[in-house]
C-alpha cells in the first residue's frame, strides 16, 4: 500500500491550505499513488477516491481512529473510538452506468467524481448540477428529458439511488449515547477526518523540528530523516 513521508505530509498541508477540499484529496493521492494523474485521479468515483484515503490514512497514521461528537438529543460530548475497518464499505456490486426506473422516468447515471465537483459553485442549484453531471441520458415517458422535468419525490429517490448506489461515498458510523442511550449515525468525512489529523500532526513536528535545530543545529531536512523513536530520544535529550 502507498505511504506518505513526512517531509511530504509538511508539503502536502502548506499547498493544500488555501485549496478546497476535493483539492486536498487530489493532493493526498497524487503524492501517495504517482503512477496517476491528478486527471485520473479526478475521475475516480467519491466512493473509490475516499476508500483510498481510508487506506492511505491507515498506512500513515494506523488502524485505530478517534473523534468527537455530539448526541443530537441532549447535546453530551463524546469521545468516539474505533477502527478503519468499522468504517471500511464493500464497493459497488457492478459497474456503470447504473440505471434508476421508476416507471416514468429511466435515467443512466454515472457515480460523481471529484472532477465533477471541480466545477460547481456553492449554493442553491449546486445539487442539481451535480446531479446532471452524473446523468448520462434520461427520459420521461420515453421522451427526453432534464432534471428540471423531475417531481421533488423523483428526484428524492434519484439522490438516494445513487447513493446507495455506492454507499462509500457518503460513509456513516453507528453512534450510541451513554448518557441517554440515544443512537444515530454519525457521517465519516475522510477528507476532513484525514486533514485535521495532518494539521495536529504537522503542527507537532513543527515544534520538534524548532526543539531539535536550536539544540544541535540541524536542518529540518535532518530531523525529519529521523525515525519517530529517535525523534523522540533526541527531544529528551534537548529539553531541560
Amino acid at each position: 500500500m502507498p505511504t506518505l513521508t513526512p517531509k511530504q505530509i509538511l508539503q502536502i498541508w502548506e499547498d493544500g491550505q488555501a485549496v478546497a477540499p476535493w483539492l486536498r484529496a487530489m493532493l493526498l493521492l497524487e503524492t501517495a499513488e504517482p503512477g496517476l494523474s491528478r486527471n485520473d485521479l479526478a475521475q475516480l468515483p467519491i466512493g473509490e477516491r475516499d476508500a483510498r484515503l481510508l487506506g492511505l490514512r491507515q498506512e500513515v497514521f494506523g488502524d485505530a481512529l478517534s473523534s468527537l461528537a455530539h448526541c443530537p438529543k441532549c447535546n453530551e460530548q463524546l469521545e468516539l473510538s474505533f477502527a478503519v475497518d468499522d468504517v471500511r464499505l464493500p464497493p459497488p456490486e457492478t459497474q456503470g452506468p447504473w440505471t434508476f426506473e421508476d416507471g416514468t422516468a429511466e435515467i443512466a447515471f454515472d457515480l460523481p467524481t471529484s472532477s465533477d465537483l471541480e466545477s460547481l459553485v456553492p449554493g442553491r442549484e449546486a445539487s442539481d448540477a451535480l446531479l446532471s453531471a452524473c446523468i448520462r441520458e434520461m427520459t420521461m415517458d420515453d421522451a427526453p428529458a432534464t432534471i428540471g422535468d423531475l417531481s421533488s419525490t423523483q428526484r428524492a429517490a434519484l439522490v438516494a439511488y445513487i447513493a446507495e448506489t455506492d454507499p462509500r461515498a457518503d460513509t456513516k458510523a453507528a453512534v450510541a449515547c451513554p448518557r441517554c442511550a440515544h443512537t444515530w449515525s454519525a457521517q465519516f468525512d475522510i477528507v476532513a477526518f484525514f486533514w485535521e489529523e495532518i494539521g495536529a500532526w504537522v503542527r507537532r513536528i513543527l515544534s520538534e523540528v524548532h526543539i531539535l535545530a536550536r539544540a544541535y543545529g540541524w536542518c529540518e531536512s535532518d530531523v525529519l530523516a529521523l525515525s519517530a523513536w529517535r525523534r523522540k530520544q533526541y527531544l529528551a535529550l534537548a529539553r531541560p
